[in-house]
């Protein structure tokens, strides 16, 4: 009986997998496809793919430091509120260093994206500003890990 039930069950299963759409097994559930026409990423070329990767690792290579010190800097503002008598003086210079390390990061993002931008042809560009443009309108997803 068991040997059934669990054929049964893996005949389900495969036989469900087999009508999903193809574009589900990509990046989950493909909705690009369905919102803009397909990912600008898909039409580069190996020269583009290179160049882009090139950029991303310069631009990781300073983003990881300043987002060290980000988190460094919350953290120290967290014990400087938590002190027996709290400093509201040297809690605004740490809320000033939170919000230049920030903008720090802003910028760096910023200048990223532009130079991506700058190696991409027009209908890459279209694709590509759009997902900004998304990303403005609807915000970024927290997926919170615990």
């Amino acid at each position: 009986m068991k040997t059934l039930t669990t054929l049964i069950i893996i005949t389900a299963l495969t036989t469900g997998l087999s009508f999903a759409p193809p574009a589900l097994a990509h990046h989950g559930g493909g909705m690009g496809m369905m919102h803009g026409g397909g990912s600008w990423k898909a039409t580069l070329s190996d020269e583009q793919q290179a160049q882009i990767a090139k950029l991303k690792l310069d631009y990781k290579k300073k983003k990881y430091p300043l987002k060290a010190k980000l988190k460094q800097a919350k953290v120290d503002l967290a014990l400087l509120m938590t002190e027996d008598n709290p400093s509201q003086k040297n809690i605004n210079k740490k809320i000033d260093e939170i919000v230049q390390l920030k903008s720090q990061k802003m910028r760096l993002k910023a200048n990223h994206k532009i130079a991506v931008r700058k190696l991409l042809n027009e209908n890459q560009r279209v694709k590509f500003d759009m997902k900004i443009m998304k990303k403005a309108f609807h915000g970024k997803k927290h997926r919170r890990h615990h």
